[in-house]
């Protein structure tokens, strides 16, 4: 009961966000934190003890995170991992670090950097603990990492299954944020590739008899569809990646804007009880792909913990891979207010 009431106080400071956006208004989410007076150069530290039911499986790990910058988000991926341990049934210990701390110092082994500064991850490899990072993918790195485990979904991926379709101009639009960046990077290699427009500033005349890709998050890609139609212009077929896998863009929108969005997901089969359970902490794995890695990096470290099998999270159906979850990609169009698979 003392975990229950833990999180029921965390509850009254979510909100309802999905993390693509907050991670891709990281740098607005910096001027406002200000306001919740907290000492980012002083660690923060919170134990979250669950003894559900007693048997001998457990999970123990630590979680650092910058609570100052991810403040919005933080609630729902600490209740998406609540939810699928309690679900489990397991006994579990997690502990909580501001990122300041000195990590030599933890006394956990296994821990759970949620991190966006990429220097930051190739200093991990200093440090005798096992480290899984779900903001990141192996794929971003050159180096060989024998300590971190990635859960980062594949954008380079999901890019790549647009290409079969483009065979005339692509225009892309983004805003200026690590991921958007990030995507234009494997965009600018295509042959077909023109321009890049930074939202809000797109001439939309030039979209027409066009293929655009879209690099921005949910509400901005409402936006600027809206815009497209409004204003008569005729694209190809508009493209948009991990960002826009979310209900939010059936609302936003109307079914004239979205009849010729297709979007890329790699969060295939999530378990539908682990969800139910998140949902009812006000959290979400379906839709929320750190949510989502955070979870099946939590299974990897049970596995581990307990002797299971190290490459199949047999909890998510999925594989982990070369220290990389092993995402599959599919692409979906937006079907009578659904996500439906694209053949």
């Amino acid at each position: 009961m003392k975990r229950i009431i833990i999180f029921f106080a965390v509850l009254l400071f979510s909100q309802e966000t999905i993390f693509q956006n907050s991670f891709m208004d990281i740098n607005s989410t910096e001027n406002n934190s200000s306001s919740l007076e907290i000492n980012s150069t002083q660690t923060i530290e919170e134990n979250f003890n669950e003894k559900f039911y007693p048997q001998n499986s457990k999970a123990d790990f630590a979680i650092i995170i910058n609570k100052q910058k991810f403040f919005k988000f933080l609630p729902s991926v600490l209740n998406a991992i609540n939810a699928y341990l309690i679900q489990k049934g397991v006994d579990f210990n997690i502990t909580l670090y501001n990122n300041d701390v000195n990590i030599s110092n933890l006394p956990q082994h296994y821990v759970i950097d949620i991190e966006t500064n990429r220097s930051k991850i190739l200093t991990l490899g200093d440090y005798n603990k096992t480290f899984f990072v779900p903001t990141f993918n192996k794929n971003d790195f050159n180096e060989t990492f024998k300590n971190i485990y990635f859960g980062g979904i594949n954008f380079k991926n999901q890019i790549q299954k647009f290409t079969a379709f483009i065979n005339d101009r692509l225009f892309t639009i983004s805003q200026n944020t690590q991921i958007s960046n990030q995507l234009l990077a494997y965009e600018k290699t295509n042959p077909f590739f023109v321009k890049n427009y930074n939202f809000p500033d797109i001439n939309y005349a030039d979209l027409n008899n066009s293929f655009i890709i879209l690099n921005t998050d949910v509400s901005k890609s409402a936006e600027v569809l809206s815009n497209i139609t409004s204003k008569e212009i005729e694209p190809f077929l508009v493209f948009s990646p991990q960002l826009c896998y979310s209900p939010s863009i059936i609302f936003l929108t109307q079914p004239n804007d979205i009849d010729k969005l297709i979007i890329a997901n790699s969060i295939i089969r999530p378990p539908l009880m682990i969800n139910d359970y998140a949902l009812l902490l006000n959290s979400d794995i379906r839709y929320n792909w750190l949510n989502y890695a955070a979870d099946i990096l939590v299974n990897k470290i049970y596995n581990m913990q307990n002797s299971e099998d190290l490459f199949y999270m047999n909890d998510f159906y999925i594989y982990i891979f070369n220290r990389q979850i092993n995402y599959k990609t599919k692409l979906y169009k937006i079907l009578n207010n659904s996500f439906k698979e694209v053949e």
